[in-house]
Protein backbone atom coordinates (compact mmCIF):
# COMPACT_ATOMS: atom_id res chain seq x y z
CA UNK A 1 0.00 0.00 0.00
CA UNK A 2 1.39 3.40 -0.95
CA UNK A 3 2.40 5.64 1.95
CA UNK A 4 1.84 9.36 1.35
CA UNK A 5 3.15 10.55 4.71
CA UNK A 6 6.19 12.85 4.87
CA UNK A 7 8.66 10.91 6.98
CA UNK A 8 11.17 12.65 9.26
CA UNK A 9 13.83 10.44 10.84
CA UNK A 10 14.96 11.80 14.22
CA UNK A 11 18.55 11.18 15.28
CA UNK A 12 19.12 10.31 18.95
CA UNK A 13 20.80 13.63 19.71
CA UNK A 14 17.69 15.47 18.52
CA UNK A 15 15.48 13.25 20.68
CA UNK A 16 17.81 13.92 23.61
CA UNK A 17 17.37 17.69 23.30
CA UNK A 18 13.62 17.26 22.94
CA UNK A 19 13.57 15.61 26.37
CA UNK A 20 15.48 18.60 27.77
CA UNK A 21 13.23 21.44 26.69
CA UNK A 22 13.24 21.15 22.90
CA UNK A 23 15.31 24.33 22.24
CA UNK A 24 15.04 23.85 18.47
CA UNK A 25 11.24 23.57 18.66
CA UNK A 26 11.21 20.28 16.78
CA UNK A 27 7.71 19.48 18.03
CA UNK A 28 6.39 22.61 16.33
CA UNK A 29 8.29 21.80 13.13
CA UNK A 30 6.72 18.35 13.00
CA UNK A 31 3.23 19.62 13.75
CA UNK A 32 3.24 22.71 11.53
CA UNK A 33 4.61 20.86 8.52
CA UNK A 34 2.60 17.67 8.98
CA UNK A 35 5.75 15.55 9.30
CA UNK A 36 5.59 11.99 10.59
CA UNK A 37 8.48 11.34 13.04
CA UNK A 38 10.26 8.02 12.60
CA UNK A 39 12.62 5.90 14.74
CA UNK A 40 14.36 2.56 14.26
CA UNK A 41 15.96 -0.35 16.10
CA UNK A 42 19.15 1.69 16.30
CA UNK A 43 17.18 4.35 18.18
CA UNK A 44 16.06 1.67 20.63
CA UNK A 45 19.67 0.52 21.08
CA UNK A 46 20.71 4.05 21.98
CA UNK A 47 17.78 4.35 24.36
CA UNK A 48 18.86 1.09 26.02
CA UNK A 49 22.34 2.56 26.50
CA UNK A 50 20.87 5.73 28.06
CA UNK A 51 20.67 4.08 31.46
CA UNK A 52 18.27 5.84 33.79
CA UNK A 53 16.60 7.87 31.02
CA UNK A 54 14.94 5.11 29.00
CA UNK A 55 11.40 5.95 30.10
CA UNK A 56 11.81 9.60 29.15
CA UNK A 57 12.75 8.70 25.57
CA UNK A 58 9.93 6.18 25.21
CA UNK A 59 7.40 8.68 26.58
CA UNK A 60 8.65 11.28 24.09
CA UNK A 61 8.26 8.92 21.12
CA UNK A 62 4.68 8.20 22.18
CA UNK A 63 3.95 11.87 22.82
CA UNK A 64 4.92 12.85 19.26
CA UNK A 65 3.25 9.71 17.84
CA UNK A 66 6.50 8.50 16.26
CA UNK A 67 6.35 5.52 13.90
CA UNK A 68 8.69 2.55 13.91
CA UNK A 69 10.58 1.89 10.66
CA UNK A 70 11.75 -1.63 9.92
CA UNK A 71 13.86 -2.45 6.85
CA UNK A 72 12.57 -5.61 5.16
CA UNK A 73 14.91 -8.60 4.85
CA UNK A 74 14.57 -11.54 2.47
CA UNK A 75 14.65 -15.22 3.41
CA UNK A 76 18.44 -15.06 3.56
CA UNK A 77 18.36 -12.05 5.91
CA UNK A 78 19.62 -9.76 3.15
CA UNK A 79 18.39 -6.20 2.69
CA UNK A 80 15.63 -5.84 0.08
CA UNK A 81 15.71 -2.04 -0.24
CA UNK A 82 12.18 -1.80 1.18
CA UNK A 83 10.91 -0.90 4.65
CA UNK A 84 7.72 -1.11 6.68
CA UNK A 85 6.32 1.70 8.82
CA UNK A 86 4.54 0.41 11.93
CA UNK A 87 1.98 2.41 13.92
CA UNK A 88 2.55 0.83 17.33
CA UNK A 89 3.20 2.20 20.81
CA UNK A 90 6.90 2.81 21.38
CA UNK A 91 6.63 1.11 24.77
CA UNK A 92 5.40 -2.09 23.09
CA UNK A 93 8.12 -1.90 20.44
CA UNK A 94 10.75 -1.40 23.14
CA UNK A 95 9.48 -4.39 25.14
CA UNK A 96 9.73 -6.61 22.07
CA UNK A 97 13.18 -5.20 21.31
CA UNK A 98 14.43 -6.04 24.82
CA UNK A 99 12.93 -9.54 24.59
CA UNK A 100 14.67 -10.14 21.27
CA UNK A 101 17.94 -8.84 22.71
CA UNK A 102 17.82 -11.36 25.56
CA UNK A 103 16.98 -14.26 23.25
CA UNK A 104 19.52 -13.51 20.52
CA UNK A 105 23.30 -13.57 20.46
CA UNK A 106 24.64 -10.33 21.95
CA UNK A 107 28.04 -10.46 20.26
CA UNK A 108 29.23 -10.03 16.71
CA UNK A 109 31.96 -12.69 16.92
CA UNK A 110 34.84 -10.23 17.15
CA UNK A 111 33.93 -7.92 14.27
CA UNK A 112 33.58 -4.81 16.47
CA UNK A 113 36.88 -5.54 18.22
CA UNK A 114 38.65 -5.95 14.86
CA UNK A 115 37.32 -2.62 13.61
CA UNK A 116 38.21 -0.90 16.89
CA UNK A 117 41.75 -2.29 16.57
CA UNK A 118 41.89 -0.71 13.09
CA UNK A 119 41.54 2.63 14.89
CA UNK A 120 44.10 1.80 17.56
CA UNK A 121 41.88 0.18 20.17
CA UNK A 122 42.06 -3.28 21.78
CA UNK A 123 45.80 -2.78 22.40
CA UNK A 124 45.87 -5.69 24.87
CA UNK A 125 44.86 -8.18 22.16
CA UNK A 126 46.41 -9.23 18.88
CA UNK A 127 44.41 -9.60 15.67
CA UNK A 128 45.07 -13.32 15.90
CA UNK A 129 43.57 -13.52 19.40
CA UNK A 130 40.50 -11.56 18.32
CA UNK A 131 39.96 -13.79 15.26
CA UNK A 132 40.35 -16.91 17.38
CA UNK A 133 37.98 -15.75 20.14
CA UNK A 134 35.43 -14.75 17.52
CA UNK A 135 35.46 -18.24 16.02
CA UNK A 136 35.09 -19.82 19.49
CA UNK A 137 32.13 -17.52 20.25
CA UNK A 138 30.52 -18.44 16.92
CA UNK A 139 31.04 -22.13 17.63
CA UNK A 140 29.42 -21.79 21.06
CA UNK A 141 26.46 -19.91 19.59
CA UNK A 142 25.90 -22.56 16.90
CA UNK A 143 26.17 -25.43 19.38
CA UNK A 144 23.64 -23.77 21.66
CA UNK A 145 21.31 -23.34 18.68
CA UNK A 146 21.47 -27.10 18.09
CA UNK A 147 20.56 -28.02 21.69
CA UNK A 148 17.47 -30.22 21.76
CA UNK A 149 17.48 -30.79 18.00
CA UNK A 150 17.88 -34.57 18.50
CA UNK A 151 14.36 -34.61 19.97
CA UNK A 152 12.84 -33.03 16.87
CA UNK A 153 11.70 -35.14 13.92
CA UNK A 154 13.77 -34.06 10.95
CA UNK A 155 14.13 -35.02 7.32
CA UNK A 156 16.34 -38.13 7.15
CA UNK A 157 18.54 -36.40 4.58
CA UNK A 158 19.75 -33.97 7.27
CA UNK A 159 22.87 -35.42 8.91
CA UNK A 160 22.93 -33.79 12.34
CA UNK A 161 26.10 -35.56 13.41
CA UNK A 162 27.97 -34.23 10.39
CA UNK A 163 26.73 -30.73 11.17
CA UNK A 164 27.92 -31.06 14.77
CA UNK A 165 31.33 -32.23 13.56
CA UNK A 166 31.60 -29.24 11.22
CA UNK A 167 30.77 -26.91 14.11
CA UNK A 168 33.33 -28.67 16.34
CA UNK A 169 35.99 -28.12 13.67
CA UNK A 170 34.98 -24.49 13.10
CA UNK A 171 37.69 -22.73 15.21
CA UNK A 172 40.49 -24.71 13.54
CA UNK A 173 39.03 -24.07 10.08
CA UNK A 174 38.61 -20.34 10.65
CA UNK A 175 42.07 -20.12 12.19
CA UNK A 176 43.65 -21.70 9.11
CA UNK A 177 41.88 -19.17 6.88
CA UNK A 178 42.58 -16.08 8.97
CA UNK A 179 46.00 -16.80 10.50
CA UNK A 180 48.05 -15.36 7.62
CA UNK A 181 45.94 -12.18 7.52
CA UNK A 182 46.13 -11.79 11.31
CA UNK A 183 49.89 -12.38 11.27
CA UNK A 184 50.45 -9.69 8.64
CA UNK A 185 48.28 -7.21 10.53
CA UNK A 186 50.05 -7.91 13.84
CA UNK A 187 53.48 -7.57 12.25
CA UNK A 188 52.75 -3.98 11.29
CA UNK A 189 52.75 -2.83 14.88
CA UNK A 190 50.58 0.25 14.38
CA UNK A 191 46.87 0.48 13.60
CA UNK A 192 45.85 0.28 9.92
CA UNK A 193 44.35 3.78 10.17
CA UNK A 194 47.59 5.27 11.52
CA UNK A 195 49.62 3.36 8.94
CA UNK A 196 47.40 4.62 6.11
CA UNK A 197 47.75 8.20 7.27
CA UNK A 198 51.54 7.88 7.68
CA UNK A 199 52.03 6.41 4.20
CA UNK A 200 49.60 8.64 2.30
CA UNK A 201 49.66 11.87 4.29
CA UNK A 202 45.87 11.84 4.12
CA UNK A 203 43.77 12.20 7.26
CA UNK A 204 41.35 14.48 9.11
CA UNK A 205 43.46 17.64 8.74
CA UNK A 206 43.61 17.30 4.95
CA UNK A 207 40.10 16.01 4.32
CA UNK A 208 38.33 18.56 6.51
CA UNK A 209 39.37 21.10 3.88
CA UNK A 210 37.33 19.27 1.24
CA UNK A 211 34.18 21.31 0.76
CA UNK A 212 30.85 20.35 -0.85
CA UNK A 213 29.69 19.74 -3.49
CA UNK A 214 31.03 16.46 -4.87
CA UNK A 215 32.91 15.55 -1.69
CA UNK A 216 33.35 11.85 -2.54
CA UNK A 217 34.63 12.63 -6.03
CA UNK A 218 37.06 15.25 -4.69
CA UNK A 219 38.42 12.83 -2.10
CA UNK A 220 38.79 10.17 -4.77
CA UNK A 221 40.74 12.61 -6.91
CA UNK A 222 43.16 13.11 -4.01
CA UNK A 223 43.48 9.35 -3.50
CA UNK A 224 43.97 8.69 -7.21
CA UNK A 225 47.30 10.47 -7.05
CA UNK A 226 48.62 7.88 -4.59
CA UNK A 227 50.45 4.81 -5.82
CA UNK A 228 48.34 1.66 -5.49
CA UNK A 229 44.94 3.16 -6.16
CA UNK A 230 45.02 2.90 -9.94
CA UNK A 231 43.75 -0.68 -10.01
CA UNK A 232 40.46 -0.06 -8.22
CA UNK A 233 37.40 1.97 -9.18
CA UNK A 234 35.72 4.63 -7.05
CA UNK A 235 32.53 2.58 -6.59
CA UNK A 236 34.44 -0.49 -5.42
CA UNK A 237 36.68 1.52 -3.10
CA UNK A 238 33.71 3.20 -1.41
CA UNK A 239 31.75 -0.06 -1.16
CA UNK A 240 29.00 0.82 -3.61
CA UNK A 241 29.99 -2.19 -5.70
CA UNK A 242 31.45 -5.36 -4.12
CA UNK A 243 34.82 -6.83 -4.97
CA UNK A 244 34.65 -9.83 -7.29
CA UNK A 245 35.85 -12.14 -4.49
CA UNK A 246 33.08 -11.13 -2.07
CA UNK A 247 30.07 -13.32 -1.39
CA UNK A 248 27.03 -12.34 -3.50
CA UNK A 249 29.29 -10.18 -5.67
CA UNK A 250 26.62 -10.19 -8.38
CA UNK A 251 23.95 -8.82 -6.03
CA UNK A 252 23.05 -5.13 -6.34
CA UNK A 253 23.44 -3.48 -2.97
CA UNK A 254 20.52 -1.48 -1.60
CA UNK A 255 20.59 2.27 -1.05
CA UNK A 256 20.81 1.71 2.72
CA UNK A 257 23.80 -0.61 2.30
CA UNK A 258 25.50 1.83 -0.08
CA UNK A 259 25.01 4.75 2.32
CA UNK A 260 26.52 2.70 5.15
CA UNK A 261 29.48 1.69 2.98
CA UNK A 262 30.31 5.21 1.77
CA UNK A 263 29.80 6.65 5.27
CA UNK A 264 32.13 4.05 6.82
CA UNK A 265 34.86 4.64 4.25
CA UNK A 266 34.68 8.42 4.68
CA UNK A 267 35.08 7.97 8.44
CA UNK A 268 38.04 5.60 7.95
CA UNK A 269 39.76 8.06 5.62
CA UNK A 270 39.30 10.89 8.11
CA UNK A 271 36.53 13.01 6.61
CA UNK A 272 34.86 14.43 9.74
CA UNK A 273 36.01 11.29 11.53
CA UNK A 274 34.33 10.53 14.85
CA UNK A 275 36.63 11.09 17.81
CA UNK A 276 38.15 8.46 20.11
CA UNK A 277 37.19 5.54 17.85
CA UNK A 278 39.48 3.20 19.78
CA UNK A 279 37.19 3.50 22.81
CA UNK A 280 34.35 0.98 22.98
CA UNK A 281 31.67 3.55 23.83
CA UNK A 282 32.72 5.97 21.10
CA UNK A 283 33.06 3.19 18.53
CA UNK A 284 29.52 1.98 19.20
CA UNK A 285 28.21 5.55 19.03
CA UNK A 286 29.93 5.99 15.66
CA UNK A 287 28.44 2.75 14.37
CA UNK A 288 25.00 3.96 15.50
CA UNK A 289 25.49 7.21 13.59
CA UNK A 290 26.31 5.29 10.42
CA UNK A 291 23.25 3.08 10.87
CA UNK A 292 20.99 6.09 11.45
CA UNK A 293 22.24 7.65 8.20
CA UNK A 294 21.46 4.43 6.33
CA UNK A 295 17.94 4.00 7.72
CA UNK A 296 17.18 7.70 7.24
CA UNK A 297 17.69 7.24 3.49
CA UNK A 298 14.20 5.69 3.42
CA UNK A 299 12.74 8.98 4.66
CA UNK A 300 12.15 12.47 3.28
CA UNK A 301 13.95 14.27 6.11
CA UNK A 302 16.78 13.47 8.52
CA UNK A 303 16.93 15.71 11.61
CA UNK A 304 20.34 15.74 13.28
CA UNK A 305 22.57 17.86 15.52
CA UNK A 306 25.92 16.04 15.09
CA UNK A 307 28.11 17.86 12.56
CA UNK A 308 30.39 14.86 11.90
CA UNK A 309 27.36 12.69 11.17
CA UNK A 310 25.72 15.36 9.01
CA UNK A 311 28.78 15.96 6.85
CA UNK A 312 29.42 12.27 6.14
CA UNK A 313 25.73 11.51 5.55
CA UNK A 314 25.36 14.53 3.24
CA UNK A 315 28.42 13.48 1.23
CA UNK A 316 27.12 9.90 0.91
CA UNK A 317 23.60 11.05 -0.04
CA UNK A 318 24.93 13.45 -2.66
CA UNK A 319 27.22 10.87 -4.26
CA UNK A 320 24.48 8.21 -4.35
CA UNK A 321 21.68 10.52 -5.46
CA UNK A 322 19.67 10.01 -2.27
CA UNK A 323 17.00 12.71 -2.03
CA UNK A 324 16.69 12.73 1.77
CA UNK A 325 16.98 16.29 3.11
CA UNK A 326 19.18 16.76 6.15
CA UNK A 327 18.16 19.42 8.67
CA UNK A 328 21.24 20.20 10.72
CA UNK A 329 20.50 21.87 14.04
CA UNK A 330 23.38 23.93 15.39
CA UNK A 331 23.49 26.87 17.83
CA UNK A 332 19.69 27.19 17.69
CA UNK A 333 19.81 27.42 13.89
CA UNK A 334 19.22 24.86 11.21
CA UNK A 335 21.14 24.63 7.98
CA UNK A 336 19.39 24.65 4.63
CA UNK A 337 18.23 21.23 3.42
CA UNK A 338 20.91 19.33 1.51
CA UNK A 339 18.74 18.07 -1.38
CA UNK A 340 15.24 17.73 -2.77
CA UNK A 341 13.05 15.10 -1.20
CA UNK A 342 10.67 14.25 -3.98
CA UNK A 343 11.49 10.59 -4.63
CA UNK A 344 9.71 7.55 -3.23
CA UNK A 345 12.24 5.39 -1.34
CA UNK A 346 10.18 2.22 -1.25
CA UNK A 347 8.52 2.76 2.13
CA UNK A 348 5.52 0.50 2.60
CA UNK A 349 2.70 0.90 5.07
Amino acid sequence: MEDNRILAYLDHNVLDLMTKGDPHQVRELLKNNNLTPVYSDETLKEIQRSIGYECGFIELLEEIDAKYIEPILDQNFKQTGQANIHSVLASDTYKRFLANQSESCSGDFGMSEILMKFYGGQSDKSFGEIFQQGSVDLQKYMMEALEGIDEIALDETIDIESIKKLIADLPALMSSQSSSVAEKLDERGESPVSEFEAKTGIGPVILKNVKPPNVVEKIWQILSGIEGFSGIGIETFFGVKPHSFEADSDRERTIQEKVNAVYHQLNFLGYYRDSKMKKDRRFRASFSDMTHAGVASFCHFFLCRDEDLVMKAAAAYEYLGVNTRILHYKANKKMQPTADASADWGVAK
